[in-house]
């Protein structure tokens, strides 16, 4: 029986299937890599994408994106106050009913959801209204996920009655949010409608490809760092012939979304008025708003209008109108999930080069901003030092010493970010670091691991 892993990432997501009964090639497993998506460069990756437009279709990977892109970059958002029904609150022994209301955005072609999996640990995300149709997270996690099984399905050519799904060893630092998050990403999977769902942590998948690619030595500790979208993972384990046993996990809620964040806080933001002071009092614009601009989402909150009304008084009063105008025109025209693509672009371009630029030509905003390799690497040192504090929790879980350690496998995107690994040098002194496929390395251990529940 066909044994099938899916590494459901919160930037991207593959599928693998591995035959047991297939003969070796030249010594190791035949595993293969479908192909998910047509529309993306590499078709054997799909962004985790989700696009619902107002008439319904349900739309997924990079065709999700490149609809999103052209149906909202660039036009008006129009926010009105429409009414959700009566809600009951109760206090003590009180109880009363009042009318709820919320801004929707009249003008919104079609919603886009963007990982999706990170919000799982969030319990403050329950449901969201989609045109009139209320999802719940776990019914959007689950409709993601079965545009994924559709497309490996069609790519395998027969029904997928059962598969091994990657899972964060951590979602949350909270131990019961870490828990509460599990519990959800079971229940969505749950509603994908197949006959059997496994999961396993990611960085154990990853450490079973590449056992499986190269034959370690009896005994040889080695430690795996899967440093993705959402989260970054870590398994150490020993090699024990032709399988490894596992020693000890981690992980904390580290990605490259956060990274992102991290670049436009200390370095674009003040091109939208971070720094911008009302004249002649020298009060600075208020910092909710500022606040805002950490993911394109969020700054799709400004467009609230008591919080445009902000905007454009410091406009108009400010020590800054140009950054305010950019402001405004990001906000109004749609335009933060284009910059936060050209900051992830400027990030990924770091790993090759020793400066970038983040470049956003549009409406009112004039953006050409460079940044180096040291600044990029001071923004996030924050999260550097919490990386090693947990590869080295995870060492001394395993009860080894970080000189111990003789390998690092290194998957996901962002753990090409050359300071994370020059950390993981400085911490694990004798190992010698290598990159496992960066985006399907997980998939592949998942189908070889093949339904072993962690």
């Amino acid at each position: 029986m066909l044994s099938i892993g899916i590494d459901f990432g919160t930037s991207n997501s593959s599928v693998a299937v591995f035959d047991p009964a297939a003969p070796l090639t030249a010594g190791r497993p035949n595993v293969k890599l479908l192909e998910l998506d047509a529309h993306a460069n590499d078709k054997r990756v799909m962004r985790s994408l989700l696009y619902i437009p107002r008439d319904g279709e349900i739309v997924a990977g990079q065709r999700a994106l490149d609809m999103y892109t052209e149906q909202n970059t660039g036009r008006e958002v129009k926010m009105e106050r429409h009414s959700l029904g009566e809600v009951t609150m109760t206090f003590s022994e009180m109880e009363v009913v009042k009318e709820a209301y919320a801004m929707v955005d009249v003008n919104e072609p079609g919603r886009l959801f963007q990982s999706l999996k990170r919000f799982l640990s969030m319990t403050s995300f329950t449901k969201t209204d989609v045109f009139g149709t209320e999802y719940s997270l776990e019914e959007l996690v689950a409709t993601l996920a079965q545009q994924m099984v559709r497309a490996a399905e069609a790519a395998l050519g027969s029904r997928i009655s059962s598969l091994t799904v990657g899972r964060p060893v951590r979602f949350d630092d909270d131990d019961e949010k870490d828990r509460g998050a599990l519990a959800r990403l079971e229940e969505a999977w749950g509603r994908v409608g197949l006959d059997q769902v496994s999961f396993m942590e990611e960085p154990v998948a990853a450490a079973h490809h590449h056992a499986s690619e190269t034959r370690l030595a009896e005994s040889t500790r080695f430690l795996v760092f899967d440093f993705g979208g959402g989260t970054l993972d870590i398994t150490v384990a020993e090699a024990q012939g032709d399988s490894i046993h596992v020693l000890a996990t981690g992980g904390v809620a580290l990605g490259g979304d956060l990274l992102d964040s991290r670049i436009m806080k200390t370095r674009i933001a003040r091109q939208f008025g971070r720094g911008a002071r009302y004249e002649p009092e020298g009060l600075p614009v208020p910092s909710h708003i500022l606040a805002r601009l950490r993911t394109w989402q969020s700054i799709v909150e400004l467009n609230r209008p008591d919080r445009l009304e902000i905007i454009r008084d410091a406009r108009r009063r400010s020590d800054s109108p140009r950054e305010l105008a950019a402001l405004e025109s990001l906000v109004t025209r749609n335009h933060g999930l284009e910059l936060f693509r050209a900051i992830e672009r400027a990030k990924i371009a770091l790993s090759e080069e020793e400066q970038a630029e983040v470049w956003l030509q549009a409406d009112n905003i004039d953006l050409a901003e460079g940044i180096t390799r040291d600044e990029f690497e001071a923004a996030i040192g924050a999260q550097v030092k919490s990386s090693r504090g947990c590869v080295l929790d995870a060492v001394r879980q395993a009860g080894v010493e970080p000189e111990e350690i003789t390998l690092v496998i290194t998957t996901g995107g962002s753990s090409l970010i050359p300071v994370f690994r020059n950390a993981l040098r400085e911490s694990l002194p004798r190992a010698e670091l290598t990159a496992a496929s960066t985006f399907t390395s997980v998939a592949s251990g998942l189908a070889l691991a093949g339904g072993t529940v962690k």
